[in-house]
């Protein structure tokens, strides 16, 4: 397959500079043990946020660094959009006989972020082991989902991000506070903050379908109904369809940059 020639050809690359790629990912750790110390230090002050415990935010913390450092190693291609744009290399891949999506899953590749990936896991299993949960095979099934969907609901999210650079070219502030500020509100229980910015995460941009709302299922906990708090991963992936819809019709308008 072409996208395992990717893999190889990336992995080669970061093979070169062994150390180069030791130090990123050594850094990208670091910078997650910190997340998760500020984390620490907030429930250390206040023992609890609301009704949830420090374990409670330590497993979403889990869920969102393995979700984001997924994407950030594998759809790395849609977060340098913009320069495939400003550089004229858009107009190359767009001639190419192989679907731009297909390419752009390969163009780049991080490994370094494989370090944050094992942390976000270790991270989880250590909230799950001290959290009280009477687990049964359809939370465990939900558990999985939140994973799972993680992955998808930002996934869509740097396509959208990308979309919008079509118009842009540059990549703008404002859709890295989409990617990286959803990233930050999604450490915490989504019913802390206002209720407008409550609102936004859970049905414009579905952060809360594989945090917040699936946790509730498994703890129990909270005012929603449980059947829709289980199903809720599954419609969060649902938002990866619009992002798709809006990111092939912004490509129908691109015109090239001249270069």
């Amino acid at each position: 397959m072409l996208y395992n020639k990717y893999l190889k050809m990336h992995l080669k690359s970061s093979l070169e500079y062994k150390a180069n790629t030791i130090f990123l990912s050594m850094a990208q750790a670091l910078i997650f043990i910190g997340e998760i110390l500020g984390v620490w230090l907030l429930f250390l002050k206040f023992e609890a946020v609301g009704e949830w415990g420090f374990y409670d935010s330590l497993l979403m913390s889990g869920v969102v660094m393995t979700s984001f450092s997924l994407m950030e190693c594998f759809a790395r291609g849609y977060d340098e959009f913009p320069n495939l744009i400003k550089n004229g290399t858009l107009d190359r891949l767009l001639v190419r006989p192989v679907n731009i999506h297909y390419q752009l899953l390969g163009a780049k590749i991080e490994f370094s972020k494989f370090l944050r990936i094992i942390l976000g896991i270790t991270v989880s299993i250590i909230a799950i082991i001290n959290m009280n949960i009477n687990w049964n095979i359809l939370k465990i099934i939900v558990l999985i989902s939140m994973y799972l969907s993680g992955c998808i609901i930002i996934f869509g999210l740097m396509i959208l991000c990308a979309g919008i650079s079509i118009y842009t070219i540059e990549n703008l502030e404002f859709t890295n506070i989409i990617t990286n500020g959803s990233k930050e509100l999604a450490y915490y229980p989504i019913n802390i903050y206002k209720k407008w910015l409550t609102r936004i995460f859970t049905f414009i941009i579905p952060i809360a379908c594989f945090n917040y709302l699936p946790l509730s299922f498994l703890l129990e906990t909270g005012s929603i109904p449980l059947w829709l708090c289980g199903i809720s991963p599954f419609l969060g992936m649902l938002f990866i369809i619009p992002c798709l819809i809006f990111f092939n019709f912004s490509l129908k308008k691109y015109q090239g940059t001249g270069t």
